[in-house]
């Protein structure tokens, strides 16, 4: 009898083993098909990582927001948002979502700037278009993994007279006259004589050197004076740039005590802009 008893009880935890061993089972009540959470990554997957555009008259930039997996048999609705680096992403059209349809793996946005009304050069304002928020349609069976979230775009208003790599830049000054005793200054700002003094040079010789930094950008001035008070004088400026070019001013007249030169730099990604100029 014990035998029997022991070979009864053998056989009912095989069964039982068999029955939880089932993967396409979810309960003893329920032996339907199981249909688990499916991981889905959703994100820009165009290369169009960092644009740079012009404020104005440029075609809208286009970037593709897509999944990681086959078609889904829903959609994929995205939401963006877009910020500035001023603050107030103005003047810039953007659609608020987007939707991958229920039987496809992307979609095309476009984004489109226009003139703000303020004057920046080629100092660029940067624009960073994000997704915000993704649905699927209201089925709890997919979740989000991100992917890429987040686009780059610099905007300018017009294009630098010339770029270079990034790097400092060395401004001077010479002439002949010996009698001239001629100093200048750096300072930011557009011929701002409250700004701040990047560099100086009050030598004795006849050639003066400034140096604006490479981590530097926006609008500077360049100020100079006699320092006996003797005018008009005239100078040589020349202006030497990291990639070895030379933008030179040969016989600058200089009457009083005053700014001569403006110059701007504006970071274009992996190159910096310039553009000179004689006041």
């Amino acid at each position: 009898m014990k035998n029997i008893k022991y070979l009864a009880l053998l056989l009912f935890s095989i069964t039982l083993l068999i029955s939880c061993g089932q993967d396409g089972v979810d309960s003893v009540t329920n032996p339907g098909e199981l249909n688990p959470t499916s991981e889905v990554n959703v994100g820009f997957v165009d290369s169009n990582y960092e644009s740079l555009v012009m404020e104005s008259g440029d075609p809208a930039v286009e970037f593709t927001i897509g999944t990681n997996v086959n078609p889904l048999g829903v959609p994929v609705t995205v939401t963006f948002t877009m910020s500035s680096s001023d603050g107030s992403p103005d003047a810039v059209a953007y659609p608020q979502t987007a939707v991958i349809d229920a039987g496809e793996t992307s979609v095309d946005v476009q984004v489109a700037f226009s003139n703000d009304g303020v004057a920046e050069a080629f100092i660029a304002e940067l624009y960073t278009f994000e997704i915000l928020d993704v649905e699927f349609g209201g089925d709890y069976d997919y979740y989000l993994t991100p992917g890429e979230l987040t686009r780059e775009i610099a905007v300018i208003d017009v294009e630098p007279e010339f770029t270079t790599p990034p790097g400092p830049v060395q401004i001077v000054m010479t002439w002949n006259d010996f009698f001239t005793d001629l100093d200048c200054f750096l300072v930011t700002g557009d011929q701002d004589i409250a700004g701040d003094v990047i560099d100086g040079s009050q030598g004795i010789t006849t050639t003066e050197t400034l140096t604006l930094p490479a981590d530097q950008y926006g609008v500077f001035s360049i100020y100079a004076y006699e320092w006996y008070g003797i005018y008009p004088a005239t100078y040589d400026l020349n202006i030497t740039f990291p990639d070895g070019r030379v933008e030179s001013f040969p016989d600058v007249l200089i009457t009083g005590d005053s700014f001569q030169f403006t110059i701007t730099k504006g970071s274009l990604g992996a190159v910096d802009g310039y553009s000179i100029t004689q006041l």
